[in-house]
């Protein structure tokens, strides 16, 4: 027979991602969200249950990548998908930029007028 131990941390990070995953549900029924961004976040949210009840799972990727520690995937793995979410927030940042400059040129335009 095989007992599993729970831990409190376990716990709070599995609501924690089943919250998150409500929320990505609850985004995308309301389109604030589309259906490539919540299909990135469910991946997201149902890898950290995964690797949350199954710790060897992140153990055999840090194997496949020749990475000491499964803890070490966890990291890199975050600091991968900070620095993806960064690099969007950016672009859409440049774009509002954009389209604010465009606004206001025309608006100075037809003041002008």
């Amino acid at each position: 027979m095989v007992v599993i131990t729970i831990t409190p941390l376990q716990i709070v990070v599995v609501l924690f991602a089943l919250f998150a995953l409500s929320r990505v549900i609850f985004r995308l029924k309301e389109s604030n969200i589309t259906k490539k961004e919540a299909f990135f976040w469910s991946l997201v949210w149902i890898a950290l249950i995964i690797v949350v009840f199954l710790p060897g799972v992140a153990g055999f990727i840090a194997g496949i990548l020749g990475i000491g520690r499964a803890i070490d995937v966890v990291v890199y793995a975050a600091i991968i998908v900070l620095f993806y979410l960064i690099f969007r927030i950016y672009v859409r940042l440049e774009k509002i930029d954009h389209e604010i400059t465009t606004i206001v040129r025309k608006i100075a335009i037809r003041k002008r007028k």
